[in-house]
């Protein structure tokens, strides 16, 4: 059953032009497409009007993690039984930036296949951009701490880039992973997935930061709400979210020093 009015590539670039977006942005999008409400055209349309806003001036972003490349032995939506475990390890395809696609919602993943993009080579926390400043963002991804330095979040940064919260919260806000990469008191973990090394099959483990599970992200970024810094408005029926990344980054870097 279709609830609410029909939401268009006309109504939702307008939507975009009223919450802030212009064509001189690089933008890092985090999106939910249900959220939205009934997108005809569905999530192809939303992209479609996000390229039209940003046009060939600006450089669209979006996560294209892979949580299905890590060892299922710490996967979240499905679980495996400890008697399958070695089976599956043994035949988990191997991360493939062309085929590989990105559990980040159908929004992310209709962007990774749409003419033009790009895709940084990480296994498990791979970036797609399309624009002039595609390329640079997603040349070099380094193995460990892949949202930290060297990585296209620190790109991000460094291109004082805008982020956008597309019916969805700081809990999916990747730019805090990197804001608490720069902290003295960075919560870390272990990861691991299979890659190709030398023509043969290997299972890699690298340091990389803790998952938040939605511990310290939502409150960080209630208080970076309250500083007045964030652009809120509604992209169809999802309440949205934008603001420059360095002001996130610069304020949850002093936050996580502080509460860590």
């Amino acid at each position: 059953m279709i609830s609410g009015p029909p939401q268009t590539n006309r109504s939702l670039k307008e939507d975009f032009l009223a919450l802030g977006l212009n064509s001189n942005m690089t933008l890092m999008v985090h999106s939910s497409l249900s959220s939205i409400g009934w997108v005809v055209g569905g999530a192809c349309t939303v992209v479609d009007a996000l390229l039209n806003v940003v046009s060939d001036k600006g450089t669209l972003v979006m996560p294209a993690a892979t949580p299905q490349c890590e060892d299922p032995a710490v996967w979240k939506d499905v679980v495996i039984p400890d008697k399958w475990l070695a089976e599956v390890r043994d035949n988990l395809p191997v991360f493939d930036p062309e085929i590989t696609p990105t559990q980040m919602g159908a929004i992310a993943e209709c962007f990774r296949t749409w003419p033009g993009s790009l895709r940084s080579n990480h296994p498990i926390g791979s970036v797609c951009a399309r624009g002039p400043l595609a390329q640079k963002i997603t040349a070099e991804h380094p193995m460990t701490f892949c949202e930290g330095a060297g990585t296209p979040f620190e790109k991000l940064y460094d291109l004082d880039s805008w982020v956008l919260l597309l019916g969805v919260g700081f809990n999916r806000c990747t730019m805090l992973h990197y804001a608490e990469s720069r902290s003295e008191k960075r919560r870390t973990q272990k990861n691991r997935f299979p890659i190709m090394e030398n023509g043969q099959r290997i299972w890699k483990e690298v340091d990389d930061m803790a998952n938040d599970n939605g511990r310290l992200f939502p409150t960080v970024g209630a208080e970076f709400m309250a500083t007045g810094a964030v652009k809120k408005g509604s992209i169809g029926e999802a309440e949205s979210m934008l603001f420059q990344a360095r002001d996130l980054v610069h304020f949850a870097e002093d936050r996580f020093n502080k509460i860590l």
